[in-house]
């Protein structure tokens, strides 16, 4: 992949799928009462998804939200060295879940506030796998794209 643009997508978007997936096993195992694509419901339909449409809508919302994310971290990154990419993905990773934890509580969204502490480590837990597979594939396409130059 040669355009910036796209790589930071569809590596954000793959973020958010493993993050999704890390999500689900933490909601599945009964350690978050708020996985991440309840969040996105909340923030675009203003409640929790109530059937099988809801769920997509939430999860592909979430998906392309993590998409921008993506985008966004591509094009920040040329603002530093390359050097520990993978450390700076987590904490773009988390600093962009902080912000997002404390716009939520700042204005008490109803259906996210208050959230117990194994829900905020599942999403910490998420956030990381996010910046870590967001970076981890960024260096694949970066170094994939030198190879073929």
């Amino acid at each position: 992949m040669h355009d910036r643009f796209l790589r930071g997508f569809v590596a954000g978007v793959c973020g958010g799928i493993v993050m999704n997936l890390g999500s689900l096993a933490f909601y599945l195992s009964g350690l978050t009462s708020l996985p991440f694509w309840e969040w996105a419901a909340i923030m675009i339909l203003g409640k929790q998804p109530a059937g099988t449409i809801d769920l997509a809508l939430a999860v592909s919302s979430h998906l392309f939200f993590t998409g921008i994310l993506g985008i966004l971290f591509t094009y920040l990154i040329l603002l530093f060295s390359p050097a520990y990419l993978l450390f700076k993905g987590v904490v773009y990773a988390l600093a962009v879940w902080f912000l997002i934890y404390g716009i939520t509580m700042l204005y008490k969204v109803q259906g996210t506030v208050p959230v117990n502490y194994s829900t905020v480590l599942g999403n910490i837990t998420g956030a990381t796998l996010y910046g870590l597979t967001l970076s981890a594939l960024l260096l694949f396409f970066e170094r994939r794209r030198a190879r073929q130059q």
